[in-house]
C-alpha cells in the first residue's frame, strides 16, 4: 500500500501538525529515507513524538516501519518515461493535421438535416468535451442537448427520432456501456457520430461517422498511474465546430 493512500483514509482525522508532517515527507521523500526520527522532527518543526503520533496515525507501529514504506516504494517506483511529453505533443499535432483536412461534408448535411442532435460522454472528461461541442454549436444557433447519467440517458432514447444525430465521445471507444447504448440508439434510426481514439474499436464500427484523434497510453506518477490522454478529443470537438461554422458561412445549408 502507498503512503498517500494511507494518508487519503485519515485524512479527516489528521491534525494541522499531521498535515505540516506529510508535505514535508511527500515533497523530500529521497531525503526521508536517510533521516532519523529527530532529524525528520527537526525539519518538520514538530517534536519526535508528534512524528510518532502521525505515524501511528496512519496504522503505523513505529518509525522503523515508516522507513521501510519507503524502501519499498522506492523498489516499487515506476521509471517514467521523460518522452511522455514529447509523444503527446506528438499525437497532438497529428490530430490537428488530420482533423483540419477531415471530410466533414456528409456529417454537416446531417447536422442541418436533424432535429435534434445530442451529445454523450462515457466519462467525466468526455462529458466536459460534449460541454464544449455544445458551447461551440450555439454560436451557429444549433442547440446540442447533453445527456448525463442513465436516467437522462434512457429518457432521451425513447424522445430521439430517425434522423437525429447522436455524438458520442470517449477514449477507447470500447465502453461496454456506451456501446450498447449505441445500438440501441441505431435501432431508433439515429445518426450516430463517434469521437475516439484512432485504433480499432468497436464504437468506431457502431457509428456512421467516426472522427479519430490520435493518444497512446502513458505512465506517470510514484503510483505508475498509466492513462491515455484525452486532449486530441478536445481538439476534434473545437475543430469541427469551427469547420462547421465556416461550411455554414460559404452556403452550403
Amino acid at each position: 500500500m502507498q503512503l498517500e493512500t494511507l494518508v487519503h483514509e485519515h485524512f479527516d482525522r489528521m491534525s494541522a501538525s499531521d498535515h505540516i508532517i506529510w508535505q514535508y515527507i511527500s515533497q523530500h521523500r529521497e531525503q526521508c529515507r536517510s533521516m532519523s526520527l529527530h532529524q525528520l522532527a527537526d525539519a518538520c518543526q514538530v517534536s519526535h513524538t508528534t512524528v510518532l503520533r502521525f505515524l501511528q496515525l496512519l496504522g503505523m507501529d513505529g518509525f522503523g516501519e515508516f522507513k521501510v514504506f519507503l524502501k519499498w516504494e522506492e523498489e516499487q517506483r515506476p521509471v517514467v518515461d521523460e518522452r511522455n511529453v514529447e509523444r503527446t505533443c506528438f499525437d497532438l499535432t497529428r490530430t490537428v493535421t488530420l482533423i483540419e483536412k477531415y471530410d466533414c461534408t456528409e456529417l454537416f448535411r446531417r447536422l442541418d438535416a436533424a432535429a435534434n442532435i445530442y451529445a454523450y460522454g462515457s466519462g467525466s472528461v468526455q462529458k466536459s468535451a460534449a460541454k464544449v461541442l455544445k458551447c461551440f454549436f450555439l454560436l451557429d444557433e444549433k442547440l446540442v442537448n447533453v445527456i448525463e447519467g442513465r436516467e437522462e440517458r434512457e429518457m432521451a432514447l425513447h424522445q430521439m427520432q430517425p434522423g437525429d444525430v447522436m455524438f458520442l465521445l470517449s477514449v477507447s471507444g470500447n465502453n461496454t456501456s456506451m456501446n450498447a447504448y449505441a445500438r440501441q440508439l441505431r435501432a431508433h434510426g439515429v445518426y450516430l457520430v463517434s469521437i475516439c481514439q484512432d485504433n480499432a474499436n468497436e464504437l468506431a464500427r457502431l457509428c456512421d461517422f467516426s472522427i479519430p484523434f490520435y493518444t497512446q497510453q502513458l505512465q506517470i506518477g510514484r503510483s505508475g498511474l498509466s492513462y491515455y490522454s484525452a486532449a486530441g478529443l478536445f481538439i476534434v470537438v473545437e475543430t469541427l465546430s469551427l469547420k462547421y461554422a465556416a461550411y455554414q458561412a460559404g452556403g452550403n445549408t
